[in-house]
């Protein structure tokens, strides 16, 4: 029979022991965490990319300029992606009107602007399925096609799979050099919202 004093040494010792070995359990979960969310972050960049680089195809073969890159553009919509995929906003446009909002502080000359979403749980060519499905609904091709001269895409994967796509479209006009030394009055009407850009 244990004495009590042994006794609750070898608890102590079972204790120091299961604290050494528990140490390294846990950095390894920390940094398979780590890795599973940079590789999910990989995941995200080249579907992005490579949608981007499809749709630009899509508008060069059909003598269209090209689109270009916008970060700021992608960060929205990438969050636009995040909501739908973990259900934070119903999977559609709710929230577009702030999402220009949003983009009008950052992008000066916005006058116009469009959106694409789309979700599918097939794992394969994802970005050609995704294009190809878009360029097959006359919405969402119109604004393919849209007199737009900057985009971002921003994409999310939920938990099942399912992964969620938002485009944004922009058109940015610069401004002139008359505009920029002598800025145009503000209009002093009731109707003054409909001087404001127009959103698609």
């Amino acid at each position: 029979m244990l004495r009590p004093r042994y006794f609750s040494r070898l608890l102590l010792i079972a204790g120091v022991l299961a604290g050494l070995m528990g140490a390294p359990i846990l950095a390894q979960e920390a940094a398979s965490s780590k890795t599973g969310e940079s590789a999910e972050t990989n995941y995200r960049t080249e579907l992005e990319k490579e949608t981007f680089l499809l749709i630009n195809q899509y508008r060069k073969d059909n003598k269209l300029t090209s689109f270009v890159w916008s970060g700021d553009i992608a960060k929205v919509a990438r969050a636009h992606s995040k909501d739908m995929a973990t259900g934070d906003v119903d999977f559609g446009h709710d929230g577009f009107g702030k999402r220009v909002k949003e983009l009008k502080v950052v992008m000066v000359g916005l006058n116009g602007a469009g959106e694409n979403v789309l979700k599918t749980d097939d794992p394969d060519q994802v970005a050609q399925s995704a294009v190809r499905i878009w360029l097959n609904s006359p919405h969402h091709l119109e604004n393919i096609r849209g007199d737009f001269n900057y985009s971002g895409i921003g994409v999310w994967r939920d938990d099942q799979g399912m992964v969620y796509f938002t485009q944004i479209f922009v058109k940015i006009e610069p401004e002139t050099a008359e505009a920029q030394a002598a800025p145009a009055p503000a209009l002093a009407t009731p109707f003054t919202f409909l001087a404001d850009p127009k959103t698609r």
